[in-house]
């Protein structure tokens, strides 16, 4: 056989070969990316920057990892808020909202989820753990204010994360999700095709297998309509360029009622909070006010720490 012959032959049968190895490495490298933890700085603003009294907590989840959060009790309250933040987030990103529900009368919890500030280090899981550490969160608020509603206030994955916790626990009394995903595996494909451009399959099925959790149980659309009767409030500007639109729409449609949705034509990714302050502190505060119904929380023992 010549050299010329040799060579066709290696192109012709290597090549399917070739395409299938750079695949699998291209889905391994997707996976490692989406579960790589980001180190959050510890140089952030606390509530003592904005005058707000608060005490640092920590608390345990169901499997044994330890979390970092502030307490901001409300002399009074009769409601309390925990707030989820994004992927790559930590606690200090909700601080503007939740200063203003603790302005407002509300006691509020924000932490950081696992693998993010001083949390107990983890890999990133785009919600199937995180909901986890959203349920302890919950819990731990509940011992801290006995006899308190409580409801969630989650952004971008922390609104995903908001929507599973509620269908699970069905003592969380009225969720706010702002620009959350239907479907982790949906929006995984959404992002690897606009980055990439090239068509997510086979990539995103490989990158499933890579994964150490089951990505197909990342789906609030197949949850939200537990959350009912109680009360659902989605926000989502039609702008987004990190999770669709039309997810919230496709959350409205399939969750129960009492539900709202404001979708703003102007915001991008979590942005109603920037465009108009006010408008938002005074639309979430009157969705809790409406719907977290003291009388109907659960009675727990005493606080935390007692």
């Amino acid at each position: 056989m010549s050299l010329f012959e040799r060579v066709g032959r290696g192109v012709i049968f290597g090549f399917p070969a070739g395409v299938a190895a750079l695949t699998a490495l291209g889905a391994w490298r997707l996976a490692q990316r989406l579960v790589r933890p980001k180190t959050v700085g510890l140089k952030f603003f606390t509530p003592w920057e904005l005058g707000i009294p608060y005490e640092d907590v920590e608390f345990m989840t169901s499997d044994g990892l330890k979390l970092s959060g502030w307490w901001l009790e409300a002399p009074g309250a009769t409601r309390t808020v925990v707030a989820l933040t994004g992927h790559y987030g930590g606690r200090s990103d909700a601080l503007g909202i939740s200063a203003a529900l603790w302005r407002k009368g509300m006691n509020v919890l924000l932490f950081d989820f696992r693998g993010r500030g001083t949390s107990d280090p983890h890999i990133n899981t785009l919600g199937y753990c995180e909901t986890l550490d959203a349920l302890a969160a919950t819990a731990f608020a509940r011992r801290m204010a006995p006899g308190s509603a409580v409801g969630l206030i989650g952004f971008s994955m922390g609104g995903a994360v908001a929507i599973m916790a509620a269908a699970r626990d069905h003592t969380i009394g009225a969720v706010v999700a702002d620009s959350p995903f239907a479907s982790q595996r949906q929006v995984l494909r959404r992002h690897f095709s606009k980055r990439t451009r090239l068509p997510a399959f086979p990539f995103l099925p490989l990158t499933a297998l890579f994964l150490p959790y089951d990505m197909d149980a990342v789906e609030p659309i197949q949850e939200v309509a537990s959350i009912a009767p109680r009360a659902l409030m989605l926000i989502h500007g039609e702008l987004d360029p990190i999770t669709d639109p039309r997810d919230s729409d496709a959350l409205f449609a399939a969750a129960g009622q009492p539900k709202e949705m404001w979708a703003l034509p102007g915001a991008g990714h979590c942005d109603a909070y920037f465009l108009d302050r006010t408008a938002y502190v005074e639309r979430v505060t009157t969705f809790f006010e409406s719907h977290l119904h003291p009388e109907s929380a659960p009675v727990t023992a005493g606080r935390a720490d007692d």
